[in-house]
C-alpha cells in the first residue's frame, strides 16, 4: 500500500531480473525467461538484492551517525577550548596586582645590590 515501499520493491525486482539475465548471458527475449526455474532463481536474486540494499542503507546510516557524533565532539571541544581560554584570561586579570607588586619589589631591590669585596692580588 505504501507507494514509496512499492517503488523500492519494484526497482529491486527489476534489478534482480536484469542481474540474473546478465549472469546467465541471456537476451531479454530468451524463451527460458518464462520458465519455472527462472522464476525461482529470480525470487532468490530478488532476496539477495533486497538484503544488499538494506545492508548498504544501514552502513550509510551508521556512517552518517558517526559523522554527526564526530561533528558534535568537535563542537564540544571548541566550546571547551573557548571556556578554558576565558578562564585563563580571568585568572590572568585577577593576578595582575600580585604580578605588579612582585615587579615593583624586584625593581626596589635592584638599586641595593651588594658590592663584592675585592680579593687581594697576592
Amino acid at each position: 500500500m505504501d507507494e514509496k515501499a512499492r517503488t523500492r520493491l519494484d526497482e529491486a525486482i527489476a534489478d534482480a531480473r536484469m542481474l540474473l539475465i546478465r549472469e546467465k548471458k541471456w537476451t531479454v527475449d530468451n524463451p527460458e525467461l518464462t520458465g519455472d526455474v527462472f522464476a525461482v532463481e529470480w525470487r532468490e536474486k530478488t532476496k539477495f538484492v533486497l538484503i544488499e540494499s538494506e545492508l548498504r542503507r544501514r552502513k550509510q546510516v551508521k556512517a552518517q551517525m558517526a559523522e554527526e557524533g564526530r561533528e558534535k565532539r568537535k563542537a564540544d571541544e571548541e566550546v571547551e577550548a573557548r571556556k578554558r581560554k576565558r578562564e585563563n584570561e580571568v585568572a590572568w586579570e585577577e593576578t595582575r596586582d600580585q604580578r605588579i607588586n612582585s615587579w615593583r619589589d624586584f625593581k626596589k631591590g635592584e638599586g641595593k645590590k651588594k658590592k663584592k669585596k675585592a680579593k687581594p692580588l697576592g
